[in-house]
């Protein structure tokens, strides 16, 4: 074994000199210190104390094992040489203690007061015993007996430190293996005793959460992160997988799991992955993403035209993408804000990220809520079982595409505006706060400053999410688009169909430019999908061509474009009888527009 492995503190040089001697039998040279700061201050730090057991309270801040040396009845007896009038033995209240126990543990009688030593006065006729580590402190005082340990109980204590320190040894080899490891670790890693005390961090952790040169170990974890999730940990004793965050700008992957001794939770421990680092969760993640149908399928590329006004919007589409601001996506209906939602995702430094879409027009508020924000377990009837993530962590270090956002219920509109505020969410019937790396992208057909006006939609959040303003032109501003539009959709209709359409004729193409279409691309769509199930042959004809009438004429005057929008869903409505969902898919809106719509002009 090393030098210096063991250290004597503040004992009589006597019985240095002894312990000395049995430890040199085991090829071992102790250190003496008279001083706890002389002892704090050594480069290298012994493995084991032998101090007498007055002093162990003031070792223990040292966090060295430390084995005490006390006086015990048979060294006081062997000192005892004739029987005074008054007896006192002196010493603290733990060597007190320790020696009134032996003789109740003997069942011994004597004459002999057990007193504190610092209530010691130089009395008369009254002897005192003291031991031997107090001498420099009372040489003057009379009457004094000082009493040494004997040499068994030396032997004894010298036993105990040889045995403890070929434990410590082997412990110490494994923590120096565990250090080694975290030190060599690619992972950030952070353990904490079950106070929250940090007793193990490395160098890639510190750089992580941006405390890099600091002295961690033996701090409290929330000096550092205030409310960390390692505390719940310690109070739930669960694991935590999966957790996306970000620290430092840097989007990381944190796993959390408790350390238990005996089932009981008494520390916990977090490993931090740089989620750019981590390829197989990348590729996992992928096709989580895209069996959920969290990811964005259509680039800015693919969206067909090339008229001046949709190359416009998607030049600044491109530009938008550039940026984490929230976009305002606003256009009629079945113009394609979805596609441009997702082009802009896709050009985005988030494209490796989730892409989830909501239309707020389509659920009713309350699971709307829940949708958007996610559940606790047992927060409603019918919560699922351990709760539900909400659209917002789904998202997390993606895009979240909130379409038909002017539909969203006032109180929704509140909650969203907290969320944008704090970048946090939080789960309904939860205490959890859940900090978030969404960006927004929005949609909507109508006119948002109308409905401020009205008091339907809440000003500060539209200044909140109006940042960047994308206008998407109707069909009608781009009717030179229609014929690529239209070969792209026979295209895709022969595969999706089984058809072999090879030619669309040119009388088709003059009907369609002349049409206003109320209902844009969409619309188109359902016209060009009709024509291709009706059509038998290789050419699409204009016997196949079913298109409302193109504006309705009252007088010598036009109608207003409302008007004809009443009308031409009035027409459709009595096509097909009155059935919503043929009715809207014709005019290539969704039912919730259409019932909207139905509402508004009271048909």
């Amino acid at each position: 074994m090393s030098d210096s492995v063991i250290a004597i503190y503040k004992l009589e040089k006597s019985l240095v000199d002894k312990i000395s001697i049995l430890l040199l039998e085991y090829h071992i040279s102790p250190t003496y210190f008279s001083s706890i700061s002389a002892l704090s201050k050594q480069s290298e730090k012994p493995l084991i104390i032998i101090a007498p057991l007055a002093y162990k309270k003031e070792l223990e801040c040292l966090s060295i094992p430390i084995l005490p040396l006390t006086i015990h009845l048979e060294d006081v007896e062997k000192r005892i040489e004739r029987n005074e009038e008054k007896l006192y033995f002196m010493g603290s209240d733990e060597e007190i203690r320790s020696l009134s126990g032996e003789l109740k543990l003997k069942n011994i009688h004597c004459n002999m007061m057990l007193i504190n030593i610092n209530e010691m006065q130089n009395n008369s006729g009254v002897s005192y015993l003291l031991p031997i580590w107090y001498k420099e402190d009372h040489l003057h005082t009379q009457s004094v007996y000082y009493v040494e340990p004997s040499l068994s109980t030396l032997s004894s204590i010298v036993n105990q430190a040889v045995t403890l320190l070929d434990s410590i040894e082997k412990l110490l080899h494994k923590k120096f293996e565990v250090e080694a490891i975290v030190t060599s670790s690619h992972d950030g890693i952070v353990a904490v005793d079950k106070q929250g005390t940090i007793t193990l961090v490395n160098d890639i952790a510190k750089t992580m959460l941006g405390f890099e040169g600091q002295k961690m170990v033996g701090r409290k974890i929330n000096d550092y992160i205030p409310h960390s999730d390692m505390l719940r940990i310690l109070e739930t004793g669960k694991s935590e997988q999966g957790d996306f965050t970000i620290l430092q700008d840097k989007q990381v992957v944190v796993n959390r799991r408790p350390v238990l001794l005996n089932d009981k939770t008494v520390g916990a421990v977090s490993t931090i992955k740089y989620f750019s680092n981590i390829k197989s969760v990348e590729l996992k993640l992928r096709k989580m993403l895209h069996q959920s149908g969290l990811e964005a399928k259509y680039s800015l590329g693919s969206i067909i035209g090339k008229s001046r006004s949709i190359t416009r919007v998607k030049e600044q589409a491109k530009v938008f993408a550039l940026t984490d601001a929230t976009v305002l996506i606003t256009g009629k209906s079945g113009t394609g804000k979805e596609l441009f939602a997702q082009g802009i995702h896709l050009e985005s430094n988030r494209k490796h990220g989730p892409f989830v879409a909501v239309n707020c027009a389509a659920l009713p508020e309350s699971l709307l809520e829940s949708e958007l924000f996610g559940y606790e377990e047992g927060s409603f009837t019918g919560a699922k079982k351990g709760g539900k993530a909400g659209l917002f962590e789904q998202a997390h270090g993606g895009t979240l595409f909130l379409d038909e956002i002017g539909e969203m219920p006032p109180r929704i509109q509140a909650l969203l505006l907290r969320i944008l505020q704090e970048k946090t969410v939080r789960r309904i019937g939860g205490e959890r706060v859940t900090p978030i790396d969404v960006r927004i992208l929005t949609a909507t057909n109508r006119d948002l400053e109308e409905e401020m006006d009205s008091g339907n939609f809440r000003e500060d959040l539209y200044y909140r999410i109006n940042v960047l303003l994308l206008e998407i032109p109707p069909l009608q501003d781009r009717k030179e688009d229609i014929p690529p539009l239209v070969q792209h959709m026979v295209h895709q209709l022969n595969e999706k169909k089984e058809k072999k359409i090879e030619e669309v004729g040119e009388e088709v193409y003059s009907a369609l430019m002349e049409h206003h279409w109320p209902g844009n691309i969409r619309e188109l769509r359902n016209v060009v999908e009709r024509m291709v199930l009706l059509e038998n042959g290789s050419r699409l004809s204009r016997s196949n061509l079913l298109l409302p009438k193109k504006r309705m004429v009252v007088g010598s005057q036009d109608v207003t474009i409302k008007e004809s929008e009443k009308d031409t869903i009035r027409f459709t409505l009595e096509k097909y009888q009155f059935n919503k969902t043929k009715t809207a898919k014709y005019l290539g809106i969704d039912r919730s527009t259409l019932w909207r719509k139905i509402r508004e002009y009271n048909l």
